[in-house]
Order: structure tokens, then C-alpha cells, then sequence
């Protein structure tokens, strides 16, 4: 469920934890007492600027409080606003990665305006894994959580197809 608290809200909680844990990034699970996803929080607003959908007031209001752009002070990629195709998959990726709680998707996998996600990634992961995907797209691919390792066994078909599958 998510949390409509003001902005104004979630960057207090964030300063108050900043404060606690000085020039520590907030864990992804973190959860804090009143129930806010600190660590979600703070992952969307990573991936918001990397994706270049951060308003700019957005991001001096977060930079003002000391907000951590990432977990190992290397900066965050910035996906150039020319390549729309790459705009629309990573985008695509972190809303899977929102809704399902992981980056895990399947390579059958297509948004409902017809993306081929899925296929788009398993591509990207066969460059990664045979060393030929630029660093950039490499770091890009792991701020939201996509990994070259081994997936888990398990199904490879995404959830809103199995039902439409006879």
C-alpha cells in the first residue's frame, strides 16, 4: 500500500534518520516506527533522477538535506533523454521492480501498451554476461536491481499471462 503522506513528511523522516546514521545510505527494507518504507522511499527517488523524472526543485530539496544518490558515492547513470526506446524499458523495468518487489522479470514479460520488456532485458543481461554491455548500462541495470547472475529456478512466465495461457 502506498503512502500518501505530503513530501514534506517523508524528507523529515528521512533527515531524522540521516541524522541517527550519519552519511549511512537507508537499507532497501527499512521500515520506520510510523510505518513509512524509508528505504523504497529512497530507492524512487534514485531511480526518479536516474530516469530524469525527478523535478529539478525536487531534487535541491533532497540535496539540501544531504540525501545519498547512492549506496558507494559512485554518481547515479542519467539515461540520455534521446534514447527513448532504453527510456521506456528501464522505465518499464522499475515499475515491475514497484509492483513486484523485485527485478525478476520474466523474459516473456510485456507491459499492456505492448513493450516486449521481458525480451528486451534477457538481451541485456546475455550482453552483460558476455562482457559487452557498456559500464553505464551495466551500473543502470543494477540501481534497479537487475543482476547478470544466475536466476532463481522457478516459473519463467510473468503472472498476468499464466491465466490467459490454455
Amino acid at each position: 500500500m502506498r503512502d500518501n503522506r505530503p513530501a514534506t513528511s517523508a524528507l523529515q523522516l528521512y533527515r531524522a534518520f540521516q541524522h541517527q546514521h550519519p552519511r549511512t545510505p537507508v537499507p532497501a527494507d527499512f521500515v520506520t516506527e510510523c510505518g513509512f518504507r524509508l528505504g523504497r522511499w529512497q530507492d524512487r527517488q534514485r531511480i526518479a533522477r536516474m530516469l530524469g523524472t525527478l523535478p529539478p526543485q525536487r531534487i535541491e530539496q533532497l540535496d539540501e538535506i544531504g540525501f545519498l544518490w547512492s549506496d558507494d558515492d559512485v554518481p547515479l547513470p542519467a539515461v540520455s533523454r534521446t534514447d527513448a526506446k532504453r527510456r521506456r524499458m528501464l522505465t518499464a523495468i522499475a515499475a515491475y521492480r514497484e509492483e513486484h518487489g523485485n527485478a525478476l522479470v520474466p523474459a516473456n514479460y510485456v507491459t499492456a501498451d505492448g513493450e516486449q520488456v521481458g525480451q528486451w532485458l534477457y538481451r541485456a543481461v546475455k550482453k552483460w554476461r558476455a562482457d559487452a554491455l557498456p559500464d553505464k548500462e551495466r551500473r543502470t541495470l543494477s540501481v534497479l536491481g537487475v543482476s547478470p547472475g544466475p536466476r532463481p529456478r522457478g516459473p519463467r512466465t510473468s503472472a498476468h499471462l499464466v491465466g490467459q495461457v490454455r
